[in-house]
């Protein structure tokens, strides 16, 4: 059951308007009991308890730009939806998430964590940007608490951009339907980090080690590298060009700067986009953290 809807909506022009309307039909006009309307310079925000069950719809008249967002409360949530494989040291093996989006053409692994203690009924399908059903998922349980269920399920995943939804019956016999937000879409490179660095000491120059992999047919690509501390000196090379069924390797030095207090944390990200051949682009993230350890 939704407890409560929020909708959002701001533009960049006046005189732009937002009129909503509920699943039975009736407009949303006026603040209510059940109704809070917020009127701003730039916007609208319009809350309503206990919404009507359905499809609502949005109608956005004016010109220029627009943002709309709508937030839900409900004891029916996702978690987390993400791609893993099978990984860890001997004694610690598990589900670990791999990175950036699955691969194309093969079959791939969705791991779903579900707040769902209010759901009797739980199915998994793929859909497009616009809600449409793709392909139905087979979900298999892997634990028995209700609040937070866990599902893990084998597929291959399609050639359009999809998100992860579920749909059922709650307990009270009511229809619900949840969506993941994130946009996932099968790409035919990859990019995997290589050594099993996590630490930097200050002062230091560490590299990383980036291994790409060509499922596709031959293309060459660019390299991409971006940290939030600006730790990255040199990226070599910054293309590749690669074949079907290739694979190469980019080096990435971090330099920290002396004085760097422990503890401070880096996200290295490595994207590779194709700049000849067929799209495809594809990621890393790579957490680091400066260590305690006096450098010499």
């Amino acid at each position: 059951m939704t407890k409560r809807i929020t909708f959002s909506f701001s533009v960049d022009t006046k005189g732009t308007k937002l009129s909503l309307t509920q699943p039975s039909g009736g407009a949303i006009v006026r603040a209510s009991a059940s109704t809070e309307i917020t009127e701003l310079n730039c916007g609208r925000i319009v809350t309503v308890i206990t919404p009507e069950e359905g499809s609502w719809q949005a109608e956005i008249t004016g010109s220029g730009r627009f943002w709309i967002e709508a937030q839900a409360q409900s004891d029916i949530y996702f978690i987390s939806a993400e791609f893993v494989k099978n990984g860890g040291r001997p004694g610690h093996e598990g589900l670990f998430r791999i990175p950036g989006q699955p691969l194309a053409g093969i079959p791939a692994t969705l791991e779903v964590s579900l707040s769902a203690k209010a759901a009797q009924i739980t199915e998994f399908r793929l859909v497009t940007e616009r809600g449409d059903t793709i392909q139905e998922l087979r979900m298999n349980g892997t634990s028995s608490d209700r609040e937070f269920l866990e599902f893990v399920g084998d597929f291959q995943p399609p050639k359009q951009p999809f998100r992860v939804a579920v749909i059922g019956h709650d307990t009270n016999g009511r229809t619900y339907q949840r969506f993941f937000s994130t946009l996932f879409h099968a790409e035919t490179v990859e990019v995997l980090p290589g050594n099993g660095l996590d630490e930097l000491s200050a002062g230091n120059t560490k590299q990383l080690t980036f291994t790409l992999r060509n499922s596709g047919p031959p293309a060459k690509f660019k390299i991409t590298v971006t940290d939030a501390r600006r730790f990255v000196s040199q990226v070599a090379p910054q293309e590749l060009a690669l074949g079907t069924g290739e694979s190469g390797t980019v080096q990435v030095d971090l330099t920290v700067p002396k004085g760097t207090a422990p503890g401070i944390g880096d996200d290295v990200i490595v994207v590779a986009t194709s700049t000849v051949g067929p799209a495809s682009s594809n990621s890393s993230v790579v957490h680091l953290s400066v260590s305690s350890t006096a450098s010499h």
